[in-house]
């Protein structure tokens, strides 16, 4: 069994991070269902949602930036407006200077696409990855999705 599979099966609650989106006339394509930039742009807002919720963990503001470094995306199934969508995500991998991230998208209960990303923690000013300190990790640890 692939990680992707395992990920579509994994139920939207399983998922530390939710988020609901409505579907919206514009994120439709000539065929009438929801389009791949359209989704591609739910899972940044599910990436965008994590990483306030890190932010939240953490005791104190810290100058960094996540920077998205790889995206897959797998498409299981159409997408159909109107209506709104679930996602959930969570944290898969902690490296020393990156955070991998696997979501789902789910409608009407059923996981239509599946993402896995990475995040490559930068400061500001500074050339390159930096290490991610230990109160990050440690709020990237509450995060983390069971797989």
């Amino acid at each position: 069994m692939t990680s992707t599979t395992r990920l579509e099966r994994l139920p939207l609650e399983k998922f530390p991070c939710q988020r609901e989106i409505s579907l919206i006339f514009a994120d439709i394509d000539t065929i009438g269902h929801v389009n791949n930039v359209a989704i591609s742009r739910f899972f940044e807002e599910a990436r965008v949602s994590l990483h306030r919720m890190v932010d939240n963990h953490l005791a104190a503001a810290v100058p960094r930036r996540l920077l998205l470094v790889h995206i897959d995306i797998d498409y299981l199934a159409e997408v159909f407006y109107p209506g709104d969508v679930q996602l959930g995500i969570g944290v898969t991998r902690i490296g020393r200077t990156s955070v991998q991230h696997s979501a789902a998208l789910f409608q009407n209960g059923r996981c239509v696409a599946v993402s896995k990303s990475v995040d490559v923690n930068t400061v500001e000013g500074q050339v390159g990855p930096a290490e991610l300190d230990a109160g990050h990790r440690s709020a990237l640890l509450k995060c983390l999705l069971p797989m």
